[in-house]
């Protein structure tokens, strides 16, 4: 049963409603914004609402901006309709707070948490994850939609390991009337070389940026890292990454290669499409998952040779028990 927040039990900076809904909490605050859990009782199904930082910024440019990236959001409200892009229900503006409804998913972390050395995520669930982001990435350029802020914040992981790509404040979105945030806009670390340079993106910029995600999720570490932003920026343009056998040696060269084709600092070099790098990862993730059986296999074979049932057994019965059993499957 729902628990009812009292005024005693509420926060002084929790509001009681934002528009039409009822604010149980708050469950995040970033720099361009306060989020907070909500239900939408019309739906049945709770709601994470964005509430923008616009009125209360004292900065008069990053007010601008922050403005523009609400009405971004706002315009792309049901717009981008995809199993991995987190679905804008709502957006609005009431007593000078802008707004934007998007779906909640209970537990979901983005894949910060999963960038350092000693956290990094078995090698087929990354395949897999940035597989369905650029499906994703697929269908919203098939839509006259770019990102343009790809980075390992903005893809949620949810407890089932299904993927959501979100925060589509700064995305360009081809025939929109909504101004367009110009100049820089992004995350430098990720940004593509085109980005970094002011140059006119195109799908291929948001692969390079999911490419540069996938060389942290599989190493820990971002490709380029500098002391200051400028140094950065000039690797970007100019530096060629270190290899990721550099830093593991159990990667199939397969999947290295992907990722380098989607990094090379020339758009007309890199993969063509999301269902391209999409179709090249499923090539390296079936190879991953022939390898991962054939270890298990391997495992169970030493686990069975070790039980005094089966001492009495040859080398070539036990592989036929093995593969008459449920594990072979």
């Amino acid at each position: 049963m729902a628990t009812k927040v009292t005024e005693l039990q509420r926060p002084a900076d929790v509001p009681d409603k934002i528009g039409k809904y009822v604010i149980i909490n708050k469950i995040g605050k970033g720099s361009t914004g306060t989020v907070y859990l909500s239900h939408d009782p019309y739906y049945r199904r709770d709601v994470a609402i964005k509430v923008y930082n616009i009125e209360e910024d004292h900065d008069a440019e990053r007010a601008k901006v922050s403005r523009k990236m609400f009405f971004n959001e706002a315009h792309m409200v049901g717009m981008l309709q995809h199993p991995n892009i987190m679905p804008i229900y709502d957006a609005g503006e009431e007593d000078g707070s802008y707004y934007v409804v998007t779906e909640h998913i209970q537990g979901a972390r983005t894949l910060n948490a999963y960038c350092r050395p000693d956290n990094l995520l078995r090698v087929d669930d990354v395949v897999e994850i940035i597989y369905k982001c650029a499906k994703a990435l697929h269908y919203a350029h098939g839509r006259g939609v770019i990102h343009r802020d790809i980075k390992p914040s903005n893809v949620m992981l949810t407890i089932d390991n299904d993927v959501r790509i979100i925060d589509f404040g700064i995305a360009i979105v081809s025939d929109s009337e909504v101004s367009r945030i110009e100049g820089i806009a992004g995350s430098p670390s990720y940004m593509s070389p085109e980005q970094v340079q002011s140059e006119e993106l195109t799908p291929r910029s948001d692969l390079y940026s999911l490419g540069a995600v996938m060389y942290e999720l599989l190493t820990g570490f971002r490709p380029f890292r500098a002391d200051n932003l400028s140094k950065l920026l000039h690797q970007i343009v100019y530096a060629t990454p270190p290899p990721i056998h550099t830093y593991r040696d159990d990667l199939p060269e397969e999947l290295e290669h992907v990722v380098m084709t989607t990094m090379q600092k020339e758009q007309g070099k890199r993969l063509v499409t999301g269902n391209a790098m999409a179709a090249e990862l499923t090539r390296v993730y079936k190879d991953l998952r022939q390898k991962y059986d054939s270890l298990d296999n391997q495992e169970h074979f030493d686990l069975l040779r070790t039980l005094t049932f089966f001492h009495e057994f040859s080398h070539a019965e036990i592989w036929e028990v093995l593969r008459a059993s449920d594990w072979h499957e």
